[in-house]
């Protein structure tokens, strides 16, 4: 009986293992399965008399020949593979369609600019002005184009997005169901493992592997915890969790991942990583939104740019130029640009909106913004694509409130703003659809500028002067519309430019011509350099002037000798950053009783954003008596005239020039018809004596700068000291620079800050003599004008970009190569990585494919011990018969 029974185990046993070599070799091209493998062991031996006798053969384990460090590897490598491969496939669609000739921007855009110095040429030409607009929207449609296709792809990206996590939230459900399975097996308490069950969850996760990172951990009861991405649970024992894309294509907002089914949806886009999910996410993050966005800042950077330059011109109407592309900042393009997430509390009564402030400083980026609390003024913005934080603050305790970024600002108007809120803002995404021609006729075409210039012909110098250039209409500084010329294309007022020497000039207001005064804020006292170009009118925005009306102005000292009437003053300056809006204090500026006008400008000019002129200009006048000395006396220099009759004007600058001290004091002697002005260009005191004579009289009037029609007069006699008359300072503040006082001696307690920017500029140069003089006009009819065309048609070439280095072709270039190289590293990288998998494969068939030779060895080696084995129970069999018989 024992050697049958040692038969019969050695025919199960090999039963067994012919069972498995054959189900290895049945399923050698089964996806996941894993090699079998029959472990033998002896059965224990009975002890006799004689020795211990064997009894046979059993199964100790049918083992699953399966490494989880090279299954882990496997997935890694697979996670990889299909993320490049995903990434690969959807930049070579984007890169032919920016790449191409037919299909990108460049040819438009010269097109374009090209219609526009064709038109500047002949500016008169309505055919010429039409073929511009005809262009434009040729440029428009294209723009429409690209924005059009490579929103279909995002549409296409997020199909595939969606159809990724339909398959991600089905093979979680799988290996959920795969856990309970496994780990209810009968016979698991024994050791024994359900091979099946372990390989189509193992063939699970390696799918799983494809579409997004995978992490798995196993448990003690033999199922498995699995983590995707940067550690997101998926799986945890017999439960999962289910992923979905929020939105639609209908709803504007970036469209993100959340897990649902376990409390709140909660957003994890930022968690994905790996497989064909993570190549979708970067692509459509990384690539084609930035990509959709620098298309939309071009396009936004485009109208900003030739609004800006045409609105500076002037039509055929006379008119100054409209917009030629629609408003970048109009009120259902400027709310597009922030969306609410679908989860934020009610009411629903929130208004927002993001305006451009600068396109030259736009990014590309998309940002979402969060009111983080436990305040709810409090908010966090950050990087859509990185998450990185580009900003955290409060906004105000009451609405409207701004958040100032570079290049746009988020304007919260209205409505409950709350903790918890988000918002999705994209400056630059919706730019290209939004784009448009606002010129309806060639006649608004701005070619024109609204500003000429004339030179007087009498003039007796070589000075000229140019035509003038367009800067704004509008302060770059508080966005509001300049004084300087009206719609209708009008400077208001005209000017004229005179010169008082050859180095000095003043403009003035010729509104009546007859009756020249001065500008408001004067420039009285302007410096000229002959030889040079010199810029009329200053070029900084936000520039400001102040005017010295304080009650000293009106003071002319006639006590002692050498005092002007100036009282002491304290000058404060502060300056206020453009950029953080905060104010400093300098250090104060100490002004001295009597000080002149040149002093007192020296002392300001010390302060930081401060520069300052300072002249003085006296007449005299209404002159009687014979045989008088006239003394005049300017900073130490001292010049006598011996009078009869009538002062002389040529004998006052005689006086002067004989006197080698008055050389460098920059004095100038004119008859005006009214009396004999004089003049110290650099703001000296001017100091007047009488001396002798019978009954002398001299009437010194003090010039009023700011109105001819209220001049400050004195009455000079031989029994009077002297007379000395202080100067007029003009400071000019840069952008943000106020100055306040402790009196209204000099300049007023609080001075008011006149505007200095007009928004253009002249060009002065050669060499002017005193009396010349130059007017600035209004361009009426100037149809055959073509400044502000040709400046048009040459901002192609502008850098309008990344700090001036880039322009319109050059951005789009930009894009253009970046995608191209992203392009190349993924195909690079694609390689690699299928190289890699295929390692990894490779010795994953090593240690579990099945080798259908091995197999075929093992299947004669098995069926060759099962017939030994079966030889064995028929000689038991004979014996036992033989023994049967011989009883008998």
């Amino acid at each position: 009986m024992s050697l049958i029974n040692i038969g019969l185990t050695g025919i199960r046993a090999n039963q067994a293992a012919l069972d498995t070599t054959g189900n290895n070799i049945s399923n050698a091209n089964t996806d996941g399965y894993s090699r079998q493998r029959v472990d033998f062991a002896s059965n224990p031996s009975q002890a006799t008399g004689d020795g211990y006798i064997g009894q046979g053969v059993n199964i100790a384990d049918i083992q699953r020949l399966n490494d989880e460090f090279i299954n882990t590897q496997l997935r890694s490598d697979t996670t990889l593979h299909s993320e490049q491969s995903s990434l690969l496939q959807n930049l070579s669609g984007l890169d032919d369609l920016l790449g191409n000739e037919n299909t990108g921007l460049n040819q438009s855009l010269t097109q374009l600019f090209g219609t526009l110095q064709s038109a500047a040429e002949n500016p008169s030409s309505g055919p010429l002005r039409a073929q511009v607009l005809n262009q434009a929207d040729s440029l428009v449609a294209r723009f429409s184009s690209v924005d059009s296709q490579l929103r279909d792809r995002e549409d296409t990206v997020n199909n595939r997005i969606q159809s990724d996590l339909s398959e991600i939230n089905s093979l979680a459900d799988g290996i959920a169901e795969l856990n309970l399975a496994i780990a209810e097996a009968p016979g698991r308490a024994q050791g024994r493992e359900a091979n099946d069950l372990l390989d189509k969850r193992d063939e699970k996760l390696r799918q799983l592997s494809e579409l997004v990172q995978v992490q798995s951990s196993e448990n003690k009861d033999g199922t498995v915890d699995v983590n995707i991405g940067k550690g997101q649970g998926l799986v945890s024992k017999g439960s999962s969790a289910t992923l979905a894309l929020t939105g639609s294509t209908e709803l504007a907002g970036k469209r993100e991942i959340v897990t649902q089914g376990i409390g709140e949806d909660r957003a994890i886009t930022h968690e994905i990583t790996g497989g064909s999910l993570g190549g979708n996410l970067t692509f459509r993050d990384e690539v084609l939104e930035p990509t959709i966005n620098s298309i939309g800042r071009i396009a936004i950077g485009l109208s900003e740019t030739m609004n800006g330059q045409h609105e500076k011109g002037l039509d055929l109407n006379g008119q100054l130029g409209r917009n030629f592309f629609t408003d970048i900042n109009g009120d259902e393009v400027a709310r597009g640009r922030i969306t609410p997430a679908q989860g934020n509390p009610g009411p629903d009564d929130r208004e927002a909106r993001v305006n451009i402030t600068d396109s030259s400083k736009l990014g590309t980026a998309s940002y979402e913004l969060e009111f983080t609390g436990p305040d709810d003024r409090e908010y966090r913005l950050r990087d859509a694509t990185t998450g990185e934080i580009a900003k955290t603050g409060k906004i105000s305790d009451s609405l409207p409130s701004t958040i100032s970024m570079d290049g746009f600002e988020i304007k919260l108007e209205g409505g409950s703003f709350q903790a918890g809120d988000k918002f999705t803002v994209r400056p630059t995404y919706s730019g290209a659809q939004d784009l448009g021609v606002a010129l309806s006729s060639g006649d608004d075409l701005a070619l024109a500028l609204p500003i000429r210039s004339e030179t007087n012909s009498g003039n007796q110098g070589s000075g000229s002067i140019n035509q003038g250039t367009m800067l704004d209409v509008r302060d770059p500084v508080t966005g509001r519309r300049l004084d300087s010329i009206n719609q209708k294309g009008e400077l208001t007022p005209p000017m004229e430019i005179r010169f008082i020497s050859e180095t000095r000039y003043e403009v003035l207001d010729v509104s009546d011509p007859a009756n020249p005064k001065a500008l408001e804020p004067p420039i009285n006292n302007a410096r000229f350099e002959p030889g040079r170009t010199n810029q009329i009118f200053s070029g900084e925005p936000g520039s400001s002037r102040i005017t010295m009306e304080g009650n000293a102005l009106e003071e002319i000292g006639t006590t002692n000798p050498g005092e002007n009437g100036y009282g002491a003053q304290e000058v404060t300056v502060r300056t206020r950053d453009p950029e953080t809006g905060r104010i400093t204090t300098q250090p104060p500026v100490d002004l001295n009783a009597n000080q002149s006008a040149r002093e007192i400008a020296d002392k300001l000019r010390n302060a930081e954003g401060v520069d300052a002129s300072a002249y003085t200009e006296i007449r005299l006048e209404e002159f009687s008596g014979d045989d008088v000395q006239l003394t005049l006396k300017v900073a130490g220099a001292e010049a006598t005239l011996d009078v009869n009759g009538a002062l002389d004007a040529q004998s006052l600058q005689q006086a002067i020039d004989d006197s080698s001290d008055f050389s460098a004091l920059d004095l100038t002697v004119v008859n005006d018809g009214d009396g004999i002005n004089l003049r110290s260009n650099t703001g000296e005191d001017i100091q007047i004596d009488l001396d002798g004579g019978t009954g002398p009289q001299l009437d010194v009037v003090k010039i009023n700068p700011y109105d001819a029609t209220n001049n400050f007069q004195a009455e000079l006699n031989p029994t009077d000291d002297s007379i000395t008359v202080g100067g007029v300072v003009d400071p000019e503040l840069a952008d943000g620079v106020r100055l306040t006082a402790n009196n209204d001696n000099i300049f007023q307690s609080a001075p008011t800050n006149q505007d200095n920017y007009k928004g253009f500029q002249f060009e002065l140069s050669g060499n002017p003599e005193a009396g010349d003089r130059f007017r600035i006009l209004s361009n009426q009819n100037g149809t055959s004008d073509n400044r502000n065309g040709l400046a048009l048609g040459n901002l192609n070439a502008k850098g309008v970009f990344e700090g001036g280095s880039e322009s319109f072709s050059d951005a789009y270039g930009s894009v253009v190569e970046d995608v191209g190289s992203r392009t190349r590293t993924a195909q690079v990288d694609e390689e690699a990585s299928r190289t890699l998998k295929e390692q990894s494969q490779a010795q994953w068939e090593e240690q579990s494919g099945v080798n259908l030779d091995e197999e075929a060895g093992k299947l004669v080696q098995f069926q060759n011990a099962y017939s030994a084995s079966a030889q064995v129970v028929s000689v038991a069999r004979e014996l036992f018969n033989t023994l049967i018989g011989t009883f008998r």
